[in-house]
């Protein structure tokens, strides 16, 4: 059974708690692709006055899960492994623009840039999620 575009656009939200507490937005989704943003206030900050490290982690991770549920191949995942490379001190609006690179019946693997309001890349990260649909039997 398939799901129509009504169902994966009614997925395809920022929902958890810890999101929206955070101010992570979803800007765009589709076709195996995510963007979502967010203003770094300071709560946010570390003492240096920028993003924090674990702040800009969770938006990737959830750009990348986003990503990989608007492939429209899968309904539940995990993140079974994370890489960030921090490249830059994160400051005001930035947004995650992630990708589904390829996918199986059990992993997606992803990628997704950090961009600060310039456009200039401050992160990038890689993820492996474990990847299941609603119909698969739960392992034994």
């Amino acid at each position: 059974m398939s799901r129509d575009a009504t169902d994966l656009e009614r997925e395809l939200r920022v929902e958890s708690q810890f999101c929206l507490d955070n101010g992570f937005a979803l800007v765009d989704a589709g076709d195996g692709t995510a963007v979502l943003a967010c203003d770094v206030l300071e709560r946010h900050t570390n003492r240096h006055g920028n993003a924090h490290g674990g702040l800009v982690a969770a938006l990737l991770d959830t750009a990348m899960g986003v990503a990989t549920r608007a492939s429209g191949a899968f309904d539940n995942l995990g993140t079974a492994s994370l890489t960030i490379n921090y490249l830059r001190p994160a400051r005001g609006r930035i947004t995650a623009h992630a990708r589904v690179r390829r996918s199986g019946r059990t992993l997606a693997f992803c990628e997704a840039e950090l961009l600060d309001a310039e456009g200039r890349p401050l992160a990038t990260a890689s993820a492996v999620f474990a990847v299941a649909t609603r119909s698969a039997s739960p392992p034994a």
